[in-house]
């Protein structure tokens, strides 16, 4: 969702996915999950570079954003009236 602002909403995306890529890589290519686990993958996605991990990171929300529906709309709206009346669901909570 922050992939939709500029420039600001591009840098807190980026911190993002730098955050969520050091603990995966370190797991996926030092700890060697990924040739330990995944020896049917290729050699070069068994021990994926670090920018390469981010970048992942990035695509992958970005296709998220894009390609999930919105499935809940939220909506707030409040009415106030200057006239010195309170409105009925005021005292109906007051009760």
């Amino acid at each position: 969702m922050l992939n939709k602002i500029p420039i600001i909403g591009w840098i807190l995306s980026a911190i993002g996915a730098i955050g969520l890529s050091v603990p995966f890589w370190f797991f996926w290519t030092v700890m060697e999950i990924g040739k330990r686990y995944f020896y049917f993958v290729p050699a070069t996605y068994q021990s994926i570079g670090f920018a390469d991990c981010v970048g992942l990171f990035i695509v992958i929300a970005i296709l998220k954003g894009t390609l999930t529906p919105n499935i809940f709309s939220v909506s707030n709206s409040q009415a106030v009236r200057n006239d010195g009346r309170e409105d009925k669901t005021i005292e109906i909570i007051k009760r």
